[in-house]
């Protein structure tokens, strides 16, 4: 078990891409807490995980705090943060937004980040070192229409990754960042989208390997940055996205001859 005697924190653990996590942290032996505004999700996600669960609204700094002593109190220390939790927004141009979807959307997928990660820190000194791990996107990487407050906080998130593995090497904390591409993780909006063939042809076509990723995929990517087989590797983004971020998509040649 490549997390045994961990401790781990994971935001956003009710549904897709954190659950996913939380429980494969929990089968390679780490004590999880999930931390989420979803209850029923995020207590049940903490159940199969033989976990804690915390309520918990990252966008607000006290809440955050309050999830790492909780995290602590349970279990006496903290190896691991996962900041998987964010808010998508809607779907319109910069100009339509309004100014309270902006910091909504900023509030979560940014501050919280922030929050969580602040809190962590000092608890990680304490135990010789650990690995924070930020969920980013490759709409951070790449930008996409009418996702203008997504994009600006998943696009921070790779200088966080950055400054923070800077300040906090020389403390045995490595900060690394995962951003996954079109992941079938059970969002309404990707449920709803599904739906649709042009989108799912879309989708397919936007990727080297035609499908969409598995949250048990983003999942492997976070044991291993969590675990010691990545104890060189900080500061860095490592993209899970079937190769959407390596090029154009594949170009149909008519037959020849």
């Amino acid at each position: 078990m490549r997390l045994q005697g961990k401790v781990a924190l994971i935001t956003g653990g009710a549904t897709g891409i954190g659950r996913a996590i939380a429980l494969r942290f929990a089968r390679e032996g780490a004590r999880v807490a999930v931390a989420d505004v979803n209850d029923a999700g995020g207590e049940a996600t903490a159940a199969k995980a033989q976990g804690l669960f915390v309520h918990c609204d990252i966008a607000q700094p006290e809440a955050a705090r309050a999830a790492v002593a909780q995290t602590i109190a349970a279990f006496g220390g903290l190896d691991v943060l996962v900041n998987s939790a964010a808010h998508i927004g809607g779907m319109h141009d910069a100009a339509a937004m309004s100014p309270s979807e902006w910091r909504e959307v900023l509030s979560v997928t940014l501050d919280g980040v922030f929050y969580c990660s602040k809190y962590a820190v000092p608890e990680m000194v304490k135990r010789g070192g650990g690995s924070i791990i930020h969920i980013s996107s490759v709409e951070g990487m790449m930008g996409v229409a009418g996702h203008a407050a997504y994009v600006t906080g998943k696009s921070a998130l790779f200088g966080l990754t950055r400054s923070m593995a800077i300040d906090f090497g020389k403390q045995g904390i490595r900060v690394n960042a995962i951003s996954p591409g079109i992941i079938d993780s059970g969002r309404p909006d990707r449920e709803r989208y599904k739906k649709d063939p042009t989108i799912m042809q879309f989708w397919r076509d936007m990727t080297v390997l035609a499908r969409m990723g598995r949250p048990e995929e983003v999942a492997a990517t976070a044991l291993f940055l969590a675990s010691d087989e990545a104890s060189y590797i900080t500061g860095q983004n490592l993209a899970v996205d079937g190769g959407w971020t390596i090029g154009h998509p594949p170009l149909r040649w008519p037959k020849q001859g």
